[in-house]
């Protein structure tokens, strides 16, 4: 057991409502739920859950399910791990194909769709943005997303309370700080931002000593 747990979580809310443990009004019921939906909702919003999933093509069809939120990339995994190149439905029927690999993906709701349409079973690497796997329900459960985000649950947790007890302003700043605190992290922590070309580029001249 580590801090936060769903306990300290649960009281942690309750402090900030000026609620006690015996409070029927926020039941642990109630506050899991809360908290639960907290969780989930950062992982959605934010994507800092991030899972490494295997998938199979099946003949004769384009598309592959998978469990989560987003795919960000996709890797065909014939005699080496290759990078496929993400399109749009657009595409479909005016791309270059070299054989018949995997060599193109979108998703589309729950599933990628695969270009050009496979003709056997080729296995692909899928990494994806996920939702929490299990849902906190014992007292010693702790929070799936990363660290950084755990007092973002508080806030989530609050903001419903408020709600709950009908205080509409108080939950919609609340609310509104909590937005703010999980996108800045989002761009912080979790967002892959390509380097400039400014930072890559080789400089056409070096000076040296006042000469070029």
């Amino acid at each position: 057991m580590a801090f936060p747990d769903l306990t300290d979580i649960r009281a942690r809310v309750r402090s900030l409502m000026n609620e006690d443990s015996n409070s029927t009004f926020l039941t642990d019921a109630i506050l899991n739920r809360f908290i639960n939906d907290g969780e989930r909702d950062i992982a959605i919003k934010t994507g800092c859950i991030e899972n490494i999933d295997t998938a199979t093509t099946t003949a004769s069809t384009r598309l592959v399910a998978f469990s989560g939120h987003k795919v960000k990339y996709v890797e065909y995994a014939g005699s080496t791990r290759t990078g496929i190149q993400r399109v749009t439905p657009k595409h479909l029927g005016f791309s270059t194909y070299s054989g018949a690999t995997p060599q193109y993906w979108f998703q589309w709701g729950g599933s990628v769709v695969i270009d050009p349409l496979p003709a056997t079973a080729y296995t692909m690497y899928l990494y994806v943005s996920d939702y929490p796997q299990t849902e906190m329900s014992e007292s010693t459960d702790e929070p799936a997303i990363p660290s950084s985000f755990h007092e973002d649950i508080v806030q989530y947790a609050l903001a419903r309370a408020l709600m709950r007890d009908r205080k509409w302003q108080q939950a919609a700043f609340v609310y509104n700080k909590y937005i703010e605190s999980i996108q800045a992290k989002k761009q912080m922590i979790v967002a892959q931002q390509p380097d400039p070309r400014s930072a890559i580029k080789i400089p056409d001249v070096v000076q040296r000593g006042g000469q070029q």
